[in-house]
């Protein structure tokens, strides 16, 4: 087959088919679309590189939002994400945390991220709650508990970032590729101290800021400097004895599980999209996951990047800090690999070796309890129709009102009142980072079932409780349809 050369925003692909027609903008008509930002407009296209809303789910506070609520529902299977907090929202649970933890001193260090943040903007480490800025509590922000313990590879701090492809959003389809970036720091690491805490070379590994440090060494073999790729770390770390294959099913399974947690999420933000559905365009969307090993080979998910760069060239700076740009071999390897294989499984619907399957159509059954957040999305959309807002992805107080009357859950709940529905109603609102909005969105009508279900089934654990309710609530509103469709 024919194979050239086309430039898109910049990036050089050397795998698009001679009858492919490629387009960097939305008024042509073309196979394929590829946007370099979030495009939600409807487009002449077979295929987009964008799956409208994903860039919400994939923020850090929303998603270290929803892996919480999974660990409560599963305690124990959801341990990949550092301890975290959204701030302002849970800035109290945190300093409860912070000040009544027994931990030793050498671990209570913590990491803040801006929400929306990219590229190291606006990230420190501190010690304690009262050194948060106060301008940092004017925004959304997250914090973490800083890994101290990283797994090190000639003394020198990295990470991972891997690309993971959802083909599919309604059924969920995703892979993982196996070939990915090994970011390293440019100073040597030490553990985290009052001294060293400024020291960004030696705690962030993000390429944004180590390629501006004198110390940062441009990669011209795979396994050498500051950037490798994920492969040749994985030889690193086979050759010291350490069981590569484990790591990287560990990682698959963090794959899996945040996949599952962002997914409905953003399916319901969809809903503030207008003609999103008027068009045939298939959306699909390349993440970029950030992963960290610990010293015992114990992967954490750092953050989703919901646009990563595909640039394949590397900026040096001379010591007048004046840029030169020029072709970085390490990239060019791992995001051809990436964008190639992706095209593969797209357009030929078939898994070439460089990607693994993550989320098919097909879930086993020790799975299936982790899509309680989907049975939560499907009710929750039941009534979004019913609310007085005009559109989006809010529970107005009339939706609301139809969903307790619908689902009869005064009578699921003997003893609660349409009294104590509505001060309910008004409490999860006030608790939520929306309370301004005064409605109902999807996080928090989750928490208020989960709420009503530990009430109904207190005996039982959370996620049993919850899994419960939504039967019920699902069997109560098809049984008022057809009692009102054979009234009719």
């Amino acid at each position: 087959k024919q194979w050239y050369q086309r430039r898109v925003r910049g990036f050089k692909v050397d795998l698009i088919e001679s009858s492919f027609l490629l387009a960097a903008h939305s008024k042509i008509k073309c196979d394929l679309l590829w946007c370099g930002c979030e495009h939600d407009e409807a487009v002449p296209a077979k295929l987009q590189n964008r799956i409208p809303a994903m860039k919400f789910a994939c923020r850090k506070g929303p998603m270290c939002q929803l892996v919480n609520l999974m660990h409560e529902l599963f305690p124990g299977h959801f341990t990949f994400l550092p301890l975290s907090w959204p701030i302002p929202s849970q800035y109290a649970a945190f300093c409860h945390h912070a000040f009544t933890q027994c931990e030793p001193k050498h671990t209570q260090y913590y990491i803040l991220k801006p929400d929306e943040g990219s590229q190291g903007d606006g990230i420190y480490l501190f010690k304690s709650p009262m050194d948060i800025t106060q301008g940092t509590m004017s925004r959304n922000c997250v914090v973490q508990q800083y890994i101290h313990n990283p797994l090190l590879i000639e003394n020198y701090k990295f990470d991972l970032r891997l690309y993971v492809l959802i083909s599919k959003l309604d059924p969920l389809q995703a892979y993982l590729c196996k070939e990915g970036l090994a970011r390293f720091c440019t100073e040597k690491y030490e553990k985290p101290s009052t001294k060293n805490l400024g020291k960004s070379y030696m705690h962030l590994t993000n390429y944004s800021l180590n390629k501006y440090s004198s110390d940062f060494v441009r990669s011209e073999e795979e396994s050498e400097g500051s950037k490798r790729t994920v492969t040749s770390v994985m030889k690193t770390l086979e050759a010291l004895g350490h069981d590569t294959d484990k790591i990287w099913t560990s990682i698959k399974d963090i794959v899996f599980k945040t996949l599952i947690c962002i997914a409905p999420l953003t399916k319901v933000e969809q809903l503030n999209i207008d003609n999103f559905k008027a068009n045939n365009t298939q959306h699909f969307h390349l993440l970029g996951f950030d992963i960290l090993l610990d010293e015992d080979l114990n992967p954490f998910l750092l953050e989703i990047n919901g646009f990563p760069s595909m640039r394949t060239d590397s900026e040096i700076f001379d010591e007048l800090m004046q840029k030169t740009t020029i072709p970085s071999p390490v990239d060019e390897k791992v995001k051809k690999t990436a964008l190639k294989g992706a095209l593969h499984i797209l357009f030929k619907h078939k898994v070439d070796d460089s990607y693994d399957p993550v989320v098919g159509p097909e879930i086993s059954e020790d799975r299936k309890p982790y899509l309680i957040f989907e049975d939560c999305r499907k009710l929750f959309t039941l009534f979004l129709k019913k609310s007085t807002l005009r559109k989006g992805s809010m529970l107005g107080s009339s939706g609301f009102r139809s969903f307790v009357r619908s689902c009869k859950v005064l009578q699921i709940i003997p003893g609660v009142t349409n009294a104590d529905m509505d001060l309910l109603y008004i409490n999860i609102i006030q608790q939520s980072d929306q309370s301004s909005q005064k409605c109902l969105s999807f996080l928090s009508f989750y928490r208020l079932l989960l709420t009503l279900a530990v009430k109904r089934f207190p005996a039982e654990s959370r996620y049993m409780a919850l899994k419960q309710l939504i039967d019920l609530c699902f069997a109560n509103y098809t049984y008022a349809n057809k009692y009102n469709t054979a009234l009719n």
